[in-house]
């Protein structure tokens, strides 16, 4: 029997892991062991850390993928905009709070400072928690706070740029925020601004194989379907985030990765000896 992490196949693996705090998922009892399942159902079994590890690695990726599928599903530069002006509004020498307090969010921008918020608002202020949302925490939070919080949550960080003024000239540089993956000014777009879903797919199934590989020790089987146990955690979590067509997903990732080790092959073919 494979192992990684894993106790002796006579023992049983309890997969009610305590204390792993809040997941995006809000995996309940069921869908925890249907994670367990899909290991056992490729020959691991996992002791219980390495267990709550897998399950936060999962939950991880899928924080990854809710920002990348929110950025894709944008249609228009709204939610860009309207988080800049946050941001502009919360560096202001002397913010107005109420200003603040009355935007109005497209629902793009509201799906992003909720999944930021849940992560960030309890290490910049200990023991307060944003699993309600933003809007939510805001409600009955400080002046102070919001600011602080509307600061840090608008961006994921920024970039000094600066513009051509024509004759060779150009403007001194100023501080862009990094906004939904992508900086003003850069003439780069982000690591999800204007990517397809089929894209970000991709990389979510990517980063489920990495964690397989980083648990089990060993890599995922490849298929399209939910035979395997590595196909089977796919289909499900697909599922658990009405994500559509996992088969056509997982159909296009092994591709990617039969093309990858082509090529490779082929390098390592013209290689001197």
């Amino acid at each position: 029997m494979k192992s990684g992490g894993a106790e002796s196949a006579d023992r049983r693996i309890e997969w009610t892991i305590v204390g792993m705090g809040p997941s995006h998922l809000d995996l309940d009892d069921e869908q925890r062991a249907i994670v367990i399942d899909c290991l056992q159902k490729d020959g691991f079994r996992l002791a219980p850390a390495a267990t709550a590890a897998f399950l936060s690695d999962i939950d991880r990726s899928v924080e990854i993928f809710l920002e990348a599928r929110g950025a894709t599903r944008t249609t228009s530069r709204e939610a860009h905009n309207v988080l800049r002006g946050i941001w502009e509004l919360a560096h202001e020498d002397d913010c107005p709070v109420g200003q603040l307090r009355a935007r109005v969010l497209p629902r793009e921008a509201v799906e992003y400072l909720d999944r930021r918020a849940r992560r960030v608002i309890p290490n910049l202020f200990p023991g307060q928690s944003a699993e309600g949302g933003f809007l939510e925490w805001a409600k009955n939070a400080s002046s102070e706070d919001l600011v602080r919080a509307a600061q840090v949550l608008s961006a994921e960080g920024g970039q000094l740029i600066s513009r051509s003024r024509g004759g060779g000239k150009r403007s001194a540089a100023k501080l862009e925020p990094r906004i939904l993956g992508r900086v003003s000014g850069s003439g780069v777009c982000g690591r999800v601004w204007g990517r397809s879903r089929h894209v970000a797919q991709g990389i979510f199934i990517r980063n489920l194989a990495l964690c397989w590989l980083r648990e089990t020790g060993c890599e995922s089987s490849p298929g399209r379907s939910d035979q395997s146990g590595f196909g089977d955690l796919v289909h499900s979590v697909f599922q658990w985030l009405d994500e559509p067509a996992p088969d056509q997903a997982l159909r296009r990732y092994w591709k990617e990765v039969e093309d990858g080790r082509a090529l490779s092959a082929k390098k390592a073919e013209r290689a001197p000896s």
